[in-house]
């Protein structure tokens, strides 16, 4: 774990959590309206088909002279394999786009899944396919935000998911996280949860991710597939 705390010490995302006032923990009020450092920051949303619950690793609130800014921050820990000896290229739009400072803004409109592969061509590949995993999670931490905080009706949200390994910002799309767009996701999602009561239903999607999933033991496609793509090279 020390190689991911060095990264994040020496990445702006500690940069800008350092740099807002921090709230003491365990007896911190719900944010009301002062900008301030949330961490760990617990949540129930009641939607019609149930109650969603989450924590939120942190949650910074900043005002500027446009106005409020909320960032959604989650830290992961995956291990990003991809192809280092090939220079990382950009993908065209509206696959991928990389703006100034490193970091990388993705958009995940009507793409088909990745194919399984042992390691990723570039380093944007392994990204948008470690980032597509957590877009449902993050539009429900983005719509928690904005249901649950009500003063804070009209700020800017943005979602941040720090790659420690190999320190880098990955922020979803604007527009996967408007208001409409999230209530949908999260409410089909869960609606799917509920209805779907055949394995058959919930479709084993193998990746790289498949060597860290909690249910590799039970999962005999997970297990098949990375029988198949290990190599002494993910060792290194």
């Amino acid at each position: 774990m020390l190689p991911l705390a060095k990264n994040y010490l020496e990445s702006d995302v500690f940069k800008r959590v350092e740099a807002v006032p921090k709230i003491a923990e365990h007896y911190s009020p719900r944010p009301a309206g002062a900008d301030g450092l949330w961490s760990e920051l617990s949540f129930r949303l009641r939607r019609r088909l149930g109650v969603l619950n989450g924590i939120i690793d942190k949650l910074l609130i900043t005002h500027t002279d446009a106005g409020a800014e909320i960032e959604i921050i989650d830290f992961k820990t995956n291990r990003i394999v991809y192809d280092k000896s090939d220079v990382p290229r950009e993908l065209p739009a509206p696959r991928i786009r990389a703006p100034k400072g490193g970091q990388f803004a993705l958009n995940f409109e009507d793409e088909p899944l990745p194919k399984p592969v042992n390691r990723h061509p570039s380093l944007q590949e392994a990204l948008k396919t470690a980032a597509e995993d957590y877009q449902l999670q993050m539009q429900a931490y983005a719509l928690a935000v904005r249901e649950l905080l009500p003063s804070f009706a009209g700020a800017t949200v943005r979602v941040t998911l720090h790659f420690l390994d190999p320190n880098v910002e990955v922020h979803l799309a604007d527009e996967l996280l408007e208001p409409a767009r999230c209530e949908q996701a999260v409410d089909e999602g869960m609606q799917r949860t509920i209805f779907s009561s055949d394995p058959a239903n919930f479709p084993v999607k193998t990746a790289p991710h498949c060597r860290m999933c909690n249910f590799l033991s039970v999962c005999e496609a997970g297990k098949k597939w990375v029988q198949e793509n290990w190599s002494t090279d993910d060792a290194d």
